[in-house]
């Protein structure tokens, strides 16, 4: 709290401080996520530098630590959508399938065919409906968590990814 009180007062060796003990931490978070280490260094120097350029909302932030990562995960899915807008549907490897295990047993799926028409299911997903699932799924975000950085009521996640998942069983059949 004494390192956020002197950043929100503009001391640039406080915020030195957080950027070495966080930066590292917060690139190999977001490493996990795009998979691409430029990407990754591009979204970490990001965030620090917003850090710093916000400063002042800090006073209304209880814990650095939270909002880095939320930061975080928020500056990754912005890259996936921007990303997604380029190429018309995100290329959902294996591996972010299988990380969504909870969802539907995914991890017992042998069947390649199966295995792609999820991908496709997923893929053609309403924009926000996906940006809601992946969030739940992928990112592991609770229901309240989504509702507050997307801007919307707990219920309206719930009924998106109700629908998701109905969408989704649909097309894998």
């Amino acid at each position: 709290k004494y390192l956020k009180s002197r950043i929100v007062k503009g001391d640039k060796e406080a915020f030195s401080i957080v950027f070495i003990n966080y930066y590292g931490k917060v690139y190999h978070f977001i490493l996990s996520m795009v998979r691409q280490r430029a990407v990754a260094e591009d979204l970490s120097q990001d965030i620090f530098a917003k850090l710093w350029a916000h400063r002042r909302s800090l006073k209304s932030i209880s814990s650095i630590d939270n909002y880095l990562f939320i930061m975080a995960r928020n500056r990754a899915l912005d890259y996936f959508r921007k990303a997604s807008r380029k190429r018309e549907c995100i290329d959902i490897s294996e591996e972010l399938l299988m990380s969504m295990a909870s969802y539907d047993n995914l991890e017992r799926i042998d069947d390649r065919s199966v295995l792609e028409a999820v991908k496709l299911a997923v893929n053609n997903l309403p924009p926000r409906r996906r940006d809601i699932f992946m969030m739940s799924r992928f990112d592991g975000l609770t229901n309240n968590e989504i509702a507050e950085i997307m801007g919307i009521t707990r219920k309206t996640v719930e009924n998106q990814l109700t629908l998701a998942g109905s969408q989704i069983k649909k097309m894998k059949n």
